[in-house]
């Protein structure tokens, strides 16, 4: 195997926040360490207005953030994340991001096992676009 110093800077981290429009911090992406009760229970709406939105980084560079959202009878909402709704992300958008900036075939592709990363039209659009792909499951 040959060692290759550059790898680390190839690497495309990516992934998804929800940011609820009422102010309500989602937790699942991050702790808040305070001197208040921790068991302190504030009621909240089941299905609060959020919207999603997904960013990559690299060493030198930011692509996003791109918004899931769709456009209904009642104006743009947030939609949630489907197989098909991120397949479009990657090939509307971040691929011609890296192509733009001439690093696509460099890319190591990093992404967690969330269902609609791991839907097999998106395993395939990928393989064809990253030679090296990562959080990609048989």
């Amino acid at each position: 195997m040959v060692f290759d110093v550059t790898w680390p800077w190839n690497i495309l981290w990516s992934d998804e926040a929800h940011f609820c429009l009422n102010g309500h911090v989602n937790t699942h992406n991050c702790q808040i360490w305070a001197t208040e009760n921790p068991h302190a229970i504030q009621e909240q709406t089941l299905h609060r207005d959020k919207v999603t939105v997904r960013c990559g980084f690299r060493a030198n560079f930011i692509i996003g953030p791109y918004f899931f959202d769709e456009t209904t009878a009642n104006g743009i909402q947030t939609c949630s994340i489907k197989g098909q709704r991120y397949r479009d992300m990657l090939r509307d958008f971040v691929i011609p991001q890296l192509q733009q900036r001439g690093c696509l075939q460099d890319i190591i592709f990093m992404q967690d096992g969330a269902h609609p990363h791991i839907d097999r039209p998106v395993k395939s659009i990928a393989r064809t676009a990253f030679h090296r792909c990562t959080g990609d499951q048989p």
